[in-house]
């Protein structure tokens, strides 16, 4: 196996792990066995793709950790393909590998390979570019999650993106628990709208990892919130 391949499946095994999954020895034919509870789930290849038998996806529970399993190969993917490509960076009292995967508006992104997986850092240039200043370590204990954030982070802060106009995860939050209830409710809605909630709905799923959690927190402070004094109507 030559040593970018290797550095993907030992990077891509440990993100597997992080999600909760069974990862086996590669086999003679280079492919990387992922399990689901001591069962068979799917094989990861070089370069982000993924195969499986379709009975070993023959349910909710077990084609949904497929999905999460395509996910983050192709992130791992991804970013790993960028960290291969990407220069050394250089800066004053900087000591250690460390790829430059973008540079804007006096804003860097890095990579920091460790054993335990790629940590990313956005960090500002300061000193005429010569140095580095306030840097935002990210993972790699969150898997792919820890790359997501790192490339929102550097967006911001770069000014690619004005922090405005992104929600915060608390805020993703109320807005996927009030789509569903409206989708819940009896209250009539078109099929147009309907259908745009749903998307709105799965688009949250896919960008708060912790959304279940989250969500369940909102629900029990809200139950447990004191009925409010005053004026009431009925």
């Amino acid at each position: 196996m030559n040593e970018e391949k290797s550095r993907y499946f030992n990077e891509l095994t440990l993100n597997l792990q992080q999600a909760g999954l069974t990862v086996k020895p590669e086999t003679e034919d280079g492919l990387l066995p992922v399990e689901l509870d001591g069962q068979r789930l799917c094989l990861a290849l070089d370069g982000g793709s993924v195969r499986y038998w379709r009975e070993d996806a023959a349910d909710d529970y077990r084609r949904e950790a497929l999905d999460r399993v395509t996910t983050i190969a192709k992130t791992t993917a991804e970013y790993m393909s960028q960290m291969e490509a990407a220069p050394q960076l250089t800066a004053s009292g900087l000591k250690g590998d460390y790829r430059l995967l973008a540079d804007f508006n006096d804003v860097v992104l890095a990579g920091h390979p460790t054993q335990y997986g790629v940590q990313l850092i956005t960090w500002e240039r300061v000193q005429g570019r010569t140095g580095l200043h306030q840097g935002h370590y990210y993972g790699p204990s969150a898997g792919v999650d820890s790359y997501t954030a790192a490339k929102q982070d550097f967006a911001t802060r770069s000014g690619l993106i004005p922090r405005s106009a992104l929600f915060a995860p608390e805020q993703l939050t109320e807005v996927y628990r009030s789509i569903h209830e409206t989708l819940d409710s009896e209250y009539p809605i078109t099929e147009e709208r309907q259908r745009c909630l749903q998307s709105a709905a799965e688009q949250i799923e896919r960008n708060v990892p912790d959304l279940e959690e989250r969500v369940a927190l909102s629900n029990q402070k809200e139950q447990d919130a004191p009925e409010q004094g005053g004026m009431q109507f009925c």
